[in-house]
């Protein structure tokens, strides 16, 4: 009781030194007006010299992740300098964010007059056509960005600033799945060059950021209510074992290894994964052992849960952690074999031959790359897929090397995996604590209304400058593409959400299932629909 008496004088002390009026919105305004400066700064002087936006992009995720660790050090230990600190790096984050997508623009202009200067012909195009909304990589830059700076701008409000503890984590992560991406330019086709393209990717990625920080709130809203971490756990462990499945597509668990794309340098300075995977050494090892621990951890939290034993729930915590570890080590075997490996080619050639089928499987995917129709593939006999797969093969074999790059999404769904069973683990430590130092449940369920709110809103916009655009460039409106499906999927989600709170009178942790199964749509829609299934949306 002491303690919440305690925690209650010093947010009252620090409400009084809280600015107010458009004072409390200052760190959005500097972080914002910081950027655009910068990025005029880099049109005066010219690139040379200049920092890059993919250093930009690593000083905000390094910003982000500071002020994530203060504000949930501030929620467990009530600090005015930890709060502070928290605010204040979370605007150099937006700010180092913004900058990145900004002078990302410029050396993109940079580019296309370089091109023409080049070709010795043609005109400067206009000044939508360079804008940084071409692939994965720029979305997931302003997709970070929409989270951070809804985040600063709703941390204007002292009570709410530990909203950065649980949304800044997920931008981290999708700065770092940008970072493993690459950011090399690509060319668009004529088709898609429209002014609809960055009003559209713009309200998506805007909207997509708005609807991270409304699942930041949810969980947040479910942890002041009570919900049990060992429930948490069971989720997120769940979420694991899928990730360790659909990485590995089912072959970890079937032959107990890893393995990771090869790539092959193209004569553009390119360079492109290929079908063969390369077996790493103890990684399939040490996710099966994560796999283990965590379906015992299942098993332990369900008979917690049910019988209020609290002997399962002390050995499904020691569980937990037992796994978080293997997953630490998987990840950095993975990470350091990606970066070590030597002798490529001789490592390949030996798999080869214990499973010659892996030709046929490299010969399908060279003619599918070269654009050979799928009916024409399939009527080829395997030996002849063999020797094409063959000859591909020993041309280029010592120019076959492992990068991070090859499989971004496969590799940033282990570190989001591991993510989300750290964030368990430490909110299972002083539960109590951190729930008494969360706004109020009314609070919450407000701040989760507007967001939701917002995201339906933006969402809706998304649809409707796609489907314009759309009609411009193919002629049709709507063609039930798989993005504009699983779009239209999350649209209806927080329509739901939205329907059931007015007509139905739901809030509370009705509401913020809603918001946290909206949000998976979203995710799903921004990285496995553009990585996972075919159409017009696909990345790779």
């Amino acid at each position: 009781m002491q303690e919440v008496q305690k925690l209650n004088q010093f947010s009252d002390t620090f409400e009084d030194e809280t600015p107010t009026g458009w004072l409390s919105y200052l760190p959005v305004i500097l972080a914002v007006g910081g950027a655009i400066l910068l990025t005029l700064l880099r049109i005066q002087t010219g690139g040379e010299g200049f920092i890059a936006d993919g250093a930009l992009m690593m000083l905000a995720l390094a910003c982000y992740v500071i002020a994530a660790a203060f504000q949930l050090t501030n929620l467990y230990a009530p600090s005015r300098t930890a709060q502070q600190i928290g605010l204040w790096t979370t605007g150099l984050g937006v700010f180092f964010n913004l900058a990145s997508w900004g002078v990302r623009w410029v050396a993109a202009h940079d580019r296309e007059l370089a091109i023409l200067k080049t070709n010795g012909h043609g005109e400067m195009p206009w000044v939508w056509r360079y804008i940084p909304f071409a692939n994965l990589y720029d979305l997931s830059l302003a997709f970070a960005f929409g989270a951070g700076l809804t985040t600063l701008v709703i941390a204007h409000r002292k009570n709410y600033r530990f909203l950065a503890a649980f949304s800044l984590p997920i931008a981290t992560l999708i700065l770092l799945l940008a970072r493993f991406i690459g950011d090399e330019f690509i060319d668009l086709p004529p088709v898609l060059d429209s002014y609809w393209r960055p009003i559209h990717v713009g309200c998506a990625s805007l909207s997509y950021g708005i609807a991270l920080v409304c699942f930041a709130i949810a969980v947040a809203y479910l942890l002041k209510d009570g919900l049990k971490t060992e429930k948490m756990a069971i989720w997120s462990s769940l979420f694991a074992l899928g990730v360790f499945t659909t990485v590995s597509k089912f072959s970890v668990f079937t032959t107990g290894v890893y393995s990771a794309s090869v790539m092959l340098p193209l004569p553009n300075g390119r360079n492109m994964g290929t079908a063969l995977r390369l077996e790493l050494p103890f990684v399939g090892t040490a996710i099966i052992i994560a796999a283990v621990l965590l379906v015992g951890v299942l098993i332990c939290f369900a008979v917690y849960l049910s019988q209020n034993n609290e002997k399962f729930r002390s050995y499904g915590h020691w569980l937990l952690k037992g796994s978080l570890i293997a997953q630490v080590a998987g990840i950095a075997l993975y990470a350091w074999q990606i970066k070590s490996l030597s002798g490529i080619q001789w490592l390949l050639k030996g798999q080869i031959d214990q499973d010659p089928a892996q030709m046929s499987i490299l010969g399908k995917w060279l003619l599918e790359s070269e654009g050979f129709p799928a009916e024409q593939i399939a009527q080829m006999p395997a030996a002849q897929l063999q020797n094409i797969g063959s000859e591909f093969f020993w041309q280029n074999s010592e120019t076959f090397f492992l990068s991070l790059k090859a499989n971004p999404v496969e590799f940033s769904a282990l570190v989001t995996a591991f993510a989300a069973t750290l964030f368990v683990i430490i909110f299972s430590f002083r539960t109590e604590k951190l729930r008494e130092a969360l706004p109020s449940l009314e609070k919450l369920d407000n701040l989760m209304y507007i967001t939701a709110s917002l995201a339906f809103a933006g969402l809706a916009i998304l649809l409707i400058t796609g489907a314009v655009w759309a009609n411009e460039s193919w002629g049709r409106y709507w063609g039930w593409d798989s993005k504009e499906t699983g779009a239209f999927v999350a649209w209806l989600t927080y329509g739901a959400f939205l329907h059931t709170r007015i007509s139905r009178g739901w809030s509370g942790r009705s509401s913020a299932y809603f918001a946290i199964v909206g949000f998976l749509l979203v995710i799903f829609t921004y990285l496995g629909v553009s990585y996972l299934l075919p159409g017009l949306h696909s990345y790779a």
